[in-house]
């Protein structure tokens, strides 16, 4: 290398030197070449990382709603259940004693074809049914019935008292309420779609 290239050498390095100075002074905290060599790898890491982080957040949901079972609710009971039974006290099984009634009947029928309907017009009074009876239909409220063995009771009105000797189904319907309904030997099948009811054997 001569001198002259030494002259020349030495002068680029002295403006290399020059311009970095400069560029200090512009940007105080980095230069030039950094800022721009950096930025680009740093923004693009970003970018992926951003990208990464989203695609994992999809695959955490979809294997979050594939592992988790939605419960299934119960079926829910039927309205009308097979042997229920209200709540009925010492007081309650009382009233279901025959022998209480039996001296204060205003009403005595003798059941004819199988069937009876204790009709409104019975309304708060003391009825006796006798005879053969398969099926018994209470619509008046407030009676007090006293009957013999059937297969079917339906009630449909309220606050009755029903004595029977024996019975295959007891069936109360939606709008009966308040109703005190008893057999005195057997077992019973109770249908009741109302509130309040009570159904018992007599003890």
């Amino acid at each position: 290398m001569g001198l002259g290239d030494v002259r020349v050498f030495a002068s680029s390095c002295l403006s290399r030197d020059r311009d970095a100075a400069a560029t200090r002074l512009r940007h105080p905290f980095r230069n030039v070449v950094c800022m721009n060599t950096v930025r680009r790898p740093l923004a693009f890491s970003l970018a992926l990382m951003v990208a990464s982080c989203a695609t994992l957040a999809g695959c955490g949901v979809r294997v979050s709603d594939a592992g988790v079972a939605t419960p299934t609710a119960s079926a829910p009971s039927p309205t009308d259940t097979a042997n229920v039974r209200g709540v009925v006290d010492d007081e309650r099984m009382a009233k279901l004693q025959r022998s209480r009634w039996s001296d204060t009947v205003t009403q005595h029928v003798v059941c004819v074809d199988g069937a009876y309907t204790v009709d409104r017009n019975a309304d708060a009074m003391v009825v006796e049914v006798t005879g053969a009876c398969r099926e018994v239909t209470i619509l008046a409220s407030a009676a007090t019935v006293l009957l013999p063995a059937v297969d079917e009771l339906s009630v449909q009105g309220d606050g009755n008292i029903v004595i029977m000797a024996a019975a295959r189904e007891v069936v109360l319907d939606a709008g009966a309420d308040a109703n005190l309904v008893g057999w005195e030997s057997g077992t019973a099948v109770v249908k009741d779609a109302g509130t309040l009811n009570g159904t018992t054997p007599i003890s």
